[in-house]
């Protein structure tokens, strides 16, 4: 009885160790994790543009690989200068990094 009580405290132990936290670009990645840390494309009208904060809302088209349907938000730009040339009412493409509403805009430019 002791060796196998023994055997199932180390199995436990073993996959407590286990906990799911791979890095996201580790072979065994999830796709969930892997898209945590890529970046996203997106495609929208350009609401409001505020430099002074470096934010820019924009009423986007469905994101597939975040999930997301369509819908207005505003962004963080990760540089003040991406907004230099962005319009109200302009139809753009953009990138996000990050998963949630503290997704960062890292490119932006007119819609093609």
């Amino acid at each position: 009885m002791k060796p196998t009580l023994f055997t199932l405290l180390a199995l436990a132990a073993t996959f407590a160790g286990c906990g799911g936290q791979e890095s996201a670009n580790a072979p065994g990645a999830t796709a969930e994790q892997s898209a945590a840390t890529s970046e996203s494309h997106g495609v929208g009208v350009v609401q409001s543009v505020d430099t002074t904060s470096g934010r820019v809302t924009i009423a986007h088209e469905p994101i597939e690989s975040l999930g997301w349907p369509a819908m207005t938000m505003g962004f963080a730009v990760a540089r003040p200068e991406l907004l230099a040339d962005v319009k109200a009412g302009e139809r753009v493409e953009f990138t996000l990094r990050g998963r949630d509403m503290a997704a960062v805009v890292t490119s932006i430019g007119p819609a093609k």
